[in-house]
């Protein structure tokens, strides 16, 4: 092999790319309500492919010239190159976190620091279900920390398994590479349509991206030289910014299409010639120096953006966006002056003082959070406490969501006890589900949630990409295996909406299992309110912070109109209730919601506690409010059986 490793201004270049499309995905700009670069997450993946070639090129190095490659020192650059900046923003944003989020929304920020900080927060994110790209500028500040998570993981794990390849296989290691490559696409272009969130987050699922740069750099070695094709670079720069335009959240990544953004950097990597077209573009001065300070721009874009999202700063203002966009480079041109640059100097600062800040830092960070998060709460009145509390991600077996589980669902309770609850819905149900299991636990009745978004059915000849053929088959598959169970079930009537088709066809499902002898709880509509009850109460708090209580009781009533409510529901409602089974039990929610005062309404919140979390999900109290009649009527059940 040959050493050929030295610094090029067009990789420089090709991050200042990935960096600004990025930035230009969560800026969210849109012509006729067309987002303009709803790809620019894809920047993400080029950057994975330039850390595998730079990694792999930088192992070879070591290894061609000296022989052996010194892991601990490799390890120590990549401390010095990745964690005071980390570092220094997070501290920065625990301030800002401290000062504009709610409750719930701080306490969740403090567990994502803690994740970022050692690295798993790709596993953090996946396992506490925020999805990328469901709300494109997320209002979790360090989302984008899951990628940082992933490249250290790879850093870690990657030069023991290369070294070792290298030394078995020799010049022969490329085989394992392209073995590898074409069997994680086919990997993962199963798994993205399976299991997306585990795929987008997962070291195991961007792995091909990363081995793809270095086979890049394993080529470079080996062949001496190479003609360079001017061609194909403009072609690979075109492939990026094509991905950066034609493809959006929705569309499965990565998988066989995120080929086209890997291979377009490949391309660009793999020709380099300081004459070509695209190389000056990508040498020129700006780009490169955009490149340099990629890594501290891409840490401070997202809390920036993000916080002036939740604070309302940037609400229909685009004005305000490219602000907070300008204060992100002044920020990361200093991060990288003050910061990156000094820790990666060895005369500056040795690694062990280096290793004492770093410490100290995260050991002062353990102890105050804990004292932080309850003084932070006491800021606010206690009908803040709970807002936007996302109760359908609460219910946990294996630190996974019981909630969006499509075959391996959460089971809790004894298998030997034939009597089981099983909790069929959507979201709005999955909102219930944590205050059903304490108490059926506390019984000791087994319970299993299934719960997964827009799927109110056990069967249904319709399918859609919420509730399809699969989901439906493992539920009967999981419910046939507990013949003596009760069946919760409920229908949206948001989703549903007058179709009788599909209230025909839940109608069968009830009916279907009621012959089969299981007993059915049916739950009538939950009300579905016409504004979002966190953001209301939130607001009303913004504008009168001060006088907020006083303003509040005279506001405190976020409500549902009955009458109207009974006539959204009404074809439901009259279907379901002509139902008439010995094992079929009705739940009201219009007698724990509506008419408590006796003002023909349906209550979305009191003046000390909220019960719905938005328009349409229970909130802890809530839920409290439905679970006590389900849990009495679950007894009665049992004492009749």
């Amino acid at each position: 092999m040959k050493n050929n490793i030295r610094y090029r201004s067009d990789i420089d270049g090709l991050r200042a790319v990935a960096v600004i499309g990025v930035i230009l995905y969560h800026l969210e700009i849109s012509i006729n309500n067309n987002l303009l670069f709803p790809g620019g997450f894809l920047g993400v993946d080029v950057f994975f492919v330039i850390s595998g070639y730079l990694i792999t090129s930088i192992i070879l190095k070591e290894h061609n010239i000296e022989k052996k490659f010194n892991f601990l020192e490799f390890y120590k650059r990549r401390i010095r190159r990745l964690v005071p900046a980390l570092l220094f923003v997070l501290l920065t944003s625990l301030v800002f976190a401290y000062l504009f989020l709610l409750p719930i929304q701080f306490k969740s920020y403090i567990n994502s620091l803690f994740s970022s900080i050692f690295f798993y927060s790709n596993l953090h994110f996946h396992y506490t279900g925020q999805s990328y790209g469901q709300s494109i500028l997320s209002t979790q500040p360090l989302l984008h920390t899951w990628s940082l998570s992933v490249e250290e993981q790879f850093y870690i794990l990657y030069p023991l398994l290369f070294i070792f390849f290298l030394k078995i296989l020799k010049t022969k290691v490329k085989f394992i590479f392209y073995l590898f490559i074409t069997a994680s696409i086919i990997f993962t272009s199963y798994m993205a349509e399976n299991h997306s969130s585990f795929n987008f987050y997962m070291i195991t699922n961007r792995a091909w991206e990363l081995a793809c740069g270095a086979l890049l750099s394993i080529n470079h070695f080996q062949i001496k030289k190479k003609r360079r094709n001017n061609f194909w670079k403009i072609f690979g720069l075109i492939l990026i910014i094509f991905s950066f335009l034609y493809f959006d959240s929705s569309t499965a990544h990565p998988s066989y299409l995120t080929l086209i953004p890997v291979l377009g950097s490949c391309l660009i990597i793999d020709n380099y010639h300081k004459e070509s077209f695209v190389d000056k573009i990508l040498t020129n001065r700006l780009f490169v120096k955009i490149g340099l300070i990629s890594y501290s721009l891409y840490l401070w874009h997202h809390p920036i953006l993000s916080f002036g999202k939740i604070s309302g700063l940037t609400e229909n203002s685009i004005f305000f966006k490219f602000i907070l966009i300008l204060i992100s480079f002044f920020l990361s041109i200093f991060t990288y002056t003050y910061i990156e640059r000094y820790f990666r100097d060895y005369k500056k600062i040795n690694f062990k003082k280096l290793s004492f800040i770093i410490l100290s830092i995260i050991f002062l960070l353990i102890l105050i959070t804990g004292p932080l998060i309850e003084k932070q709460k006491k800021k606010y009145p206690k009908i803040l406490h709970n807002l936007y509390e996302q109760r359908w991600f609460v219910t946990k077996q294996y630190h996974k969501p019981c909630f969006q589980r499509k075959k391996y669902f959460c089971f809790f309770g004894n298998p030997s006890n034939q009597h089981t609850v099983f909790l069929i819905g959507d979201s709005v149900m999955a909102s219930l589900q944590e205050e059903l299991r304490i108490n059926l636990e506390e019984r000791r009745i087994n319970f299993i949630p299934m719960t997964n978004a827009g799927c109110d059915f056990l069967d249904y000849k319709k399918q859609n990409k919420f509730c399809n053929k699969e989901i439906q088959l493992n539920r009967k598959k999981k419910i046939n295996q507990f013949r003596e169970s009760t069946i919760i079930m409920h229908l949206n009537y948001k989703n549903i909406g007058n179709d009788l088709e599909k209230i025909t066809s839940f109608i069968d499902n009830i009916n279907k299992y009621l012959l089969l002898g299981y007993k059915i709880i049916l739950i009538n509509p939950l009300p579905q309110f016409k504004e979002n009850v966190s953001e209301t109460i939130y607001k009303i708090y913004e504008k009168n912070k001060k006088n907020f209580l006083n303003k509040y009781k005279k506001n405190e009533k976020i409500s549902l109109n009955h009458k109207f409510y009974s006539e959204q529901t009404l074809i439901i409602t009259k279907k379901l209730n002509k139902l008439s089974h010995k094992n079929l039990f009705f739940i009201h929610p219009d007698k724990i919601y509506c008419n408590t005062e006796g003002n023909n309404e349906c209550l979305a919140n009191s003046f000390k506690n909220i019960y719905f979390t938005d328009a349409s999900h229970l909130s802890k109290v809530g839920s409290k409010m439905i679970n006590f009649d389900l849990i009495k009527l679950i007894e009665e059940i049992n004492y009749k059986n």
